[in-house]
């Protein structure tokens, strides 16, 4: 259950977020207290969506969780659901990136490291939201095929 504090805060950062430009691009929809699934595509293929599930425990003081739900199924335990982008494993269904909390698992020196770990500070909604979309612009390989 999440605490009030970080509840309060993520209310009132997805309210920023969503008043952005770049939120044009997304389509977000608030599912849990500290839990959001975001429509994303790259530019590279615009008609090819992924919704990517964004969960924290503490808000901002950790990354989120990051998963990718099949929209179909509601599953979050199918590679074929994930987008093939730099950092991304979804054969483990996990990610390898300084951003979400899977990558800190990984990587415990991260939490270390001043180029690595997390920074709690400003608004961790709408920057995760912007590095996703930038990944999947960037380096976007198509879906995951098993």
């Amino acid at each position: 259950m999440a605490d009030e504090l970080s509840e309060l805060n993520f209310v009132q950062d997805l309210e920023e977020a969503l008043r952005v430009e770049d939120a044009q691009r997304w389509k977000i929809e608030k599912v849990g207290a500290l839990e959001i699934y975001a429509e994303i595509s790259s530019a590279k293929a615009s008609e090819e969506k992924f919704q990517a599930r964004l969960l924290w425990r503490v808000y901002p003081g950790e990354p989120p969780s990051l998963k990718f739900r099949d929209p179909q199924s509601g599953r979050l335990d199918l590679p074929t659901a994930w987008p093939i982008v730099r950092g991304f494993r979804p054969a483990t269904l996990d990610a390898c990136v300084n951003w979400c909390i899977e990558g800190f698992a990984l990587h415990p020196e991260w939490k270390n490291d001043p180029n690595k770990k997390w920074n709690p500070v400003g608004n961790a909604v709408l920057r995760i939201l912007r590095i996703l979309q930038g990944e999947m612009d960037e380096h976007f390989g198509g879906r995951f095929k098993q």
